[in-house]
């Protein structure tokens, strides 16, 4: 079906007129609008000093290398370290010719240690009031876990 056109003038709906001006004024609006100021800067913070590792630290030696029978298969260990320093007597009664190794030991910035007295050596990490390492004498060698008192 057809429409004749009759002469009269063609208007938009009502509502889309209605809603001109709001929509209008909501455009100006958002153009004059300031814009946002930027998040104000995050204070930066200072760079944290490493946890100090003195201390006591208290485990136990497994048997790694070596005879059960004259070397044992378990021992109790205590380090005391002060000023990134420690130092060891690992005793070896069944060694007749160098019954003791003496190790001094300094653990250094990462945390890694390594001594050696002859054949003889300590080596290992400290971290998070943990040690861990190895304890190799001329006989046995042991590996050993021990934890700083108060971190548990």
């Amino acid at each position: 079906m057809t429409r004749a056109w009759s002469g009269q003038a063609i208007h938009p709906p009502l509502f889309r007129v209605w809603l001109l001006p709001p929509a209008l004024f909501a455009f100006l609006l958002a153009c004059t609008a300031s814009p946002t100021p930027p998040p104000p800067p995050v204070a930066a913070t200072p760079p944290t000093q490493p946890a100090s590792i003195n201390g006591t630290y208290d485990g136990a030696m497994q048997l790694i290398s070596g005879l059960p029978m004259s070397c044992g298969t378990e021992d109790m260990l205590a380090l005391q370290v002060a000023n990134r320093a420690f130092a060891y007597q690992l005793n070896q009664p069944q060694v007749p010719w160098q019954p003791v190794r003496a190790f001094n030991v300094v653990i250094a910035a990462d945390g890694s240690f390594q001594a050696q007295a002859g054949t003889a050596y300590i080596r290992g990490t400290v971290s998070g009031g943990h040690m861990a390492g190895d304890l190799v004498g001329d006989a046995c060698g042991y590996h050993f876990e021990a934890d700083r008192r108060g971190t548990w």
